[in-house]
């Protein structure tokens, strides 16, 4: 007979296991630089989103918009990172958060409808093409992970924020 509290250990052993991984790769990960599984873009326009990547991946959206309140400490180019996230399909999670009206009304009928969006000023999602956000500079940097499972990918999130703190439009727990 299966011990379903010995599994649970097991699987809460793994977990620290794949953050610890994760922790230690984000400590020494050199951000100034794209690699082969980690690559930033500038995004501006609904067009640099379509060029995102497609896949399954961890994605930090960074911004100098509210730099200041932001207490996350992964800054590059004088970018804060604003919201970190993980999704199966990157492109399309990306456009629900920064090009959320567009995304919403352009919904294909067997697309995945995102209510929870990085959260700013009391938005569930924004538009960076729109005052007050189109003043500012937004850059995307998706972690490719192909292959990965949403466990891995969460454990990724949890390591980012032990290692740089939370980003301001991360907010889990907090109206979700």
């Amino acid at each position: 007979m299966y011990d379903i509290k010995k599994l649970v250990g097991l699987e809460n052993e793994l977990r620290r296991t794949i953050r610890a991984e994760f922790v230690e790769f984000f400590a020494a990960y050199d951000y100034t630089k794209d690699s082969k599984a980690v690559v930033a873009r500038s995004v501006s326009a609904l067009d640099d989103a379509e060029a995102m990547h497609y896949g399954t991946g961890l994605y930090v959206i960074m911004s100098d918009y509210q730099i200041e309140a932001n207490k996350c400490g992964l800054v590059v180019d004088g970018l804060k990172a604003i919201y970190r996230g993980h999704c199966y399909t990157v492109k399309g999670r990306l456009k629900s958060h920064l090009f959320n009206d567009h995304y919403r009304s352009n919904l294909p009928e067997k697309g995945v409808r995102y209510d929870v969006c990085m959260k700013l000023d009391d938005n569930n999602g924004i538009n960076i093409c729109d005052a007050p956000y189109k003043d500012y500079q937004w850059r995307v940097v998706v972690h490719k992970m192909k292959g990965s499972s949403k466990m891995m990918r969460e454990q990724a999130e949890l390591a980012f924020d032990e290692v740089f703190g939370r980003p301001l439009g991360s907010r889990e727990g907090q109206g979700r």
